[in-house]
């Protein structure tokens, strides 16, 4: 198993079984793009203060701006599989990646969505939320897709629609760990709504778990918008893309177990989930 693989395994277990189920050829370059979103997710979690965060964030993007990318990765095995596999599957000067090119990179709205990530502020209301999951968990889908091949608008679009909706149940089962890092990211105003400001939140006050599940079943609400929208594309994408199509069958396992619970992410039903593998063995077998 590759470094990037393994990473992939340890920090993102859905991801790493989707990969299993994509071509061959693909997966080293699918396994450097998903180590690198896991690496960049991790960091808003680890740093004290948001101009440490900037700091590590800028190292990726300087791998990804070098001339030499597989010279800036030397040593660091992500940075690695991500320069010598996934750039060129993704064939970043066409996207614009270079300095001085036009247009933002879906690697570029990737890292901008993280630094965005780094203030303490939970977000304001679920636009915000939908945009962290839009800008991070979205670009990756929309990314892999490239990475298969699938560059029509449909897939495009489906895929950037699947990883959001998959983003936000993600942001949500998420929040023990968010919140024993000392951060939430519910919207804010759904809490308040609830009776709980997100400080009381982190502070442990919301006992029983009502402004939290308040939370959650606005961000529920936006993730069936977001699968809603990418089954609107879903018939007129590529065959190529659908190996990272899947991601819309972890979001809705996601929601309705989360449902079950009553929306509550401390929930062992939630904390327990794991990847549908039979399922999306079946799915890869048939072709959908």
């Amino acid at each position: 198993m590759s470094p990037a693989a393994d990473v992939v395994r340890r920090l993102d277990r859905d991801r790493f079984v989707l990969t299993l189920m994509a071509p061959p050829a693909r997966r080293e370059a699918l396994f450097g793009l998903f180590a690198l979103a896991a690496e960049l997710a991790q960091v808003a979690g680890r740093v004290r203060e948001p101009l440490m965060g900037v700091m590590r964030l800028q190292y990726w993007r300087d791998v990804i701006e070098a001339a030499d990318p597989i010279a800036a990765a030397r040593g660091n095995p992500v940075a690695e599989a991500l320069a010598v596999h996934t750039l060129p599957a993704l064939a970043v000067p066409a996207l614009g990646a270079r300095p001085g090119a036009s247009g933002p990179t879906l690697l570029h709205e990737l890292l901008e969505a993280h630094v965005n990530d780094l203030t303490p502020d939970p977000p304001a209301d679920g636009a915000a939320l939908r945009g962290l999951a839009f800008g991070t968990a979205g670009a990756t889908v929309e990314a892999a897709g490239l990475v298969l091949g699938a560059t029509d608008a449909a897939s495009r679009a489906a895929a950037r629609h699947v990883g959001t909706a998959w983003g936000l149940v993600a942001l949500v089962r998420a929040t023990p760990v968010v919140i024993r890092q000392g951060r939430l990211r519910l919207p804010a105003d759904a809490t308040r709504a609830a009776g709980y400001d997100p400080a009381a939140i982190v502070a442990g006050r919301d006992t029983e778990r009502s402004a939290i599940r308040a939370g959650v079943r606005a961000v529920l609400r936006l993730a069936d918008a977001e699968l809603a929208q990418a089954r609107a594309f879903r018939a007129e994408a590529a065959r190529c893309a659908r190996p990272m199509l899947r991601h819309g069958t972890l979001a809705e396992q996601g929601l309705r177990t989360l449902r079950r619970a009553d929306g509550d992410p401390f929930d062992a039903r939630v904390m327990r989930l794991r990847p549908p593998t039979g399922r999306l063995l079946l799915a890869s077998l048939v072709g959908r």
